[in-house]
């Protein structure tokens, strides 16, 4: 078996495909280098085989190169301390969980909160953080332990008003992103385990910071060059593959 005009422009198209993935990939984790709680994202690429052709001996043949997936990596990021009251860090493994619009629930490692009108605790973007926690109106100060305790002083007695919880799963490179840093879970990640801040196998609390993302810039643009040389190799093996076509068909007239 011998490769064919046909088959080098499908391992050219496919390659360049490809290295078009591992770019957006690449660029997502760049932009959001700053976002706190995001876990960077890696592209895995795979070599395809030509129908017919063999991966044995001088028989192989490739037949391009395709994206097989797409992998979130969930380690931890640096913690920064911000001095904000509900900037919240998780040092550990876990997951915050949030009631969406819809009712259902999800799951962020961004502990960037705030309360709403009411005093309830919840999300940038408004979205009540679970177990409900709910400030009471007169009070001064508040403080989150490492267990996940909220303390507030309210009338001048410092009084527990709630407990964080955060939720495991078994396989957390199964959840799915829903966009805004939060996931779902699916059957690949398993069920939600949930147990209070810093118990056994969670994360603990850090108050009045964030975790940072876990994207290293200095990976991620050498990374970033690579895939745009394997780019350009495809590129050019594209031009040479049209040029070839072009001379075969003036060799039939």
């Amino acid at each position: 078996m011998s490769l064919t005009i046909a088959s080098l422009f499908q391992i050219t198209y496919s390659g360049l495909y490809a290295r078009e993935r591992e770019l957006e990939v690449i660029s997502h984790n760049i932009a959001n280098l700053q976002t706190a709680g995001y876990k960077r994202s890696q592209a895995i690429t795979e070599d395809e085989v030509l129908p017919g052709a063999e991966r044995a001996l001088e028989r192989w043949l490739p037949g391009g190169t395709y994206l097989a997936a797409t992998r979130r990596l969930f380690q931890q990021g640096t913690i920064e301390t911000t001095g904000q009251t509900w900037d919240l860090a998780l040092d550990g493994p876990g997951f915050f969980q949030i009631q969406q619009p819809d009712g259902t629930i999800a799951y962020t490692r961004s502990g960037s909160f705030r309360t709403d009108q009411t005093g309830r605790l919840v999300t940038a973007d408004g979205m009540w953080v679970l177990p409900p926690i709910v400030i009471p109106a007169d009070t001064r100060e508040v403080y989150v332990d490492r267990n996940g305790a909220v303390l507030a002083q309210v009338n001048g007695q410092v009084q527990q008003i709630g407990v964080l919880e955060l939720a495991r799963f078994a396989n957390p490179e199964g959840l799915l992103m829903v966009g805004a840093n939060r996931y779902i879970p699916t059957a690949a990640s398993g069920p939600a385990q949930v147990a209070r801040a810093g118990s056994p196998g969670y994360a603990e609390i850090v108050a009045r910071a964030l975790e940072r993302s876990n994207v290293d810039l200095s990976a991620e643009m050498t990374a970033l060059v690579s895939v745009q040389r394997a780019y350009s190799l495809a590129l050019r093996m594209l031009q040479m593959t049209d040029h070839m076509h072009k001379l075969a068909l003036e060799l039939r007239v």
